[in-house]
């Protein structure tokens, strides 16, 4: 139902959208938005013994609601002997088993939920899961905070480059989040598409641009081809910052929005599991984790994190599969950089558009994530791409399609079964072969 009119606010004309914009987000999303607003940006004055407190008293609590609530946690914890284990200090969190997402995956039935979510992770190992009532006030009063370093409110518009498929608008409004939402599937390097894109940032004096860092790459480095040098300039002087998500910002990309365009960039490490959220705040490459949100810690140079508020599925001690090297201050990560973690990777369709993998995989979040195991992409030709799934559960190969949804992609897609995943010489999987 959330989801129904979430879609049909989205549809909503842009003179009657505006002014829901106005409407404040604690009404939108109750009290709890408004607390944990309160709750973060109070949490940056706080001193490491107080950080440490506040993370072992939620570290008890959902240790308790998931070994008393799902028989998952009980059985796990009873087996590992550390169902009467206390957490007294964070060398006791240590005594707790990592989980995954293969654990999981056969066990999601024991969990029930107010939304049931899916994703491919950071490679493309489909897992789905439940979280909370309250998980969207708490996700976006911590994100909102995220992009006030950068001076942004929800009061003014942007545009977003991610994955939805918008059909042949070349963007449109959503007046949840006060953005115009840009076709990352159309071409900007002709002068139709290109206008009404220059005209929409001069117009609506747009500051800011959020998403992908492969989309937003591909789609200002398209627009530069076709712009005149005013629009060029004009658009330099009224974009401000880029807010950047889901992927890691390869240098190049980076020094190219900054160079070409002026931009300022703010980049966050996330994941749909809603467990740990840091920020990039100096562009160094370096995360901070935020505490309030989930407890992140580093194990044997994986990134293993905690959701200690999502009562419906709590993910204890659970295994990212992203490689971190980390700086520790008695226990608490503070912070951590990423060795390897999803990354920018394109394919290129029938009229030579680089189309972002993220966006086509993750961006549409498929009902192949919801029955496979890992999803892969090769590309041998232009214009065409070969799916490769690993299925462990007989379905037909004739049917794989179905489980995608790739419309209004100028690819040929084909599909392939596989029993287990191509890795490379090194034993690593890519969401890209």
């Amino acid at each position: 139902m959330a989801s129904k009119i979430k879609e049909l606010v989205s549809k909503i004309p842009y003179p009657i959208g505006k002014i829901l914009t106005n409407v404040p987000f604690h009404l939108r999303l109750g009290k709890a938005y408004t607390d944990y607003k309160q709750l973060v940006e109070s949490s940056q004055n706080w001193s490491l013994d107080e950080k440490t407190a506040y993370v072992i008293d939620n570290m008890n609590r959902i240790k308790n609601h998931a070994q008393t609530s799902f028989d998952f946690y009980k059985n796990l914890y009873v087996e590992n002997d550390v169902f009467d284990l206390k957490i007294k200090d964070l060398s006791d969190w240590s005594k707790i088993p990592l989980v995954s997402k293969e654990n999981l995956r056969k066990r999601t039935t024991d969990f029930s939920g107010k939304y049931l979510i899916n994703t491919g992770g950071t490679s493309g190992e489909p897992f789905s899961f439940y979280i909370d009532k309250q998980a969207w006030a708490r996700e976006w009063a911590h994100m909102h905070y995220i992009w006030s370093l950068k001076g942004y409110s929800y009061k003014l518009p942007k545009i977003t480059l991610r994955g939805k498929d918008l059909g042949d608008d070349i963007y449109r409004f959503n007046p949840i989040h006060n953005e115009f939402v840009i076709n990352t599937y159309k071409s900007y390097s002709n002068v139709h598409n290109s206008k009404k894109i220059v005209d929409l940032i001069l117009n609506k004096k747009i500051k800011y641009v959020h998403g992908y860092p492969s989309a937003i790459f591909t789609f200002f480095s398209e627009l530069e081809k076709v712009i005149s040098i005013d629009d060029h300039e004009k658009i330099k002087a009224t974009l401000k910052v880029a807010l950047l998500g889901s992927e890691f910002p390869l240098k190049y990309m980076m020094e190219y929005l900054e160079d070409k365009w002026n931009l300022d960039y703010i980049s966050w490490y996330g994941h749909s599991e809603m467990s740990t959220l840091a920020f990039d705040l100096h562009k160094d490459n370096s995360y901070q984790p935020l505490v309030t949100y989930g407890y992140a810690e580093l194990v044997s140079d994986e990134l293993v994190a905690t959701s200690y508020h999502n009562v419906d599925m709590p993910l204890i001690r659970y295994k990212t599969g992203d490689l971190i090297s980390g700086v520790t201050d008695n226990g608490i990560l503070s912070s951590f950089t990423i060795k390897e973690g999803r990354s920018g990777d394109f394919i290129e369709d029938k009229n030579g558009k680089n189309i972002s993998l993220t966006s086509m995989i993750f961006g549409r979040h498929h009902k192949a994530f919801d029955v496979f195991d890992f999803v892969q992409v090769k590309q041998e030709i232009p214009g065409a791409a070969i799916i490769f799934v690993t299925n462990k559960s007989n379905y037909k190969v004739e049917e794989l399609h179905t489980y995608f949804n790739f419309d209004n992609i100028n690819i040929e897609f084909s599909f392939i079964e596989l029993k287990e995943p191509v890795l490379s010489k090194a034993g690593k999987f890519k969401l890209k072969l």
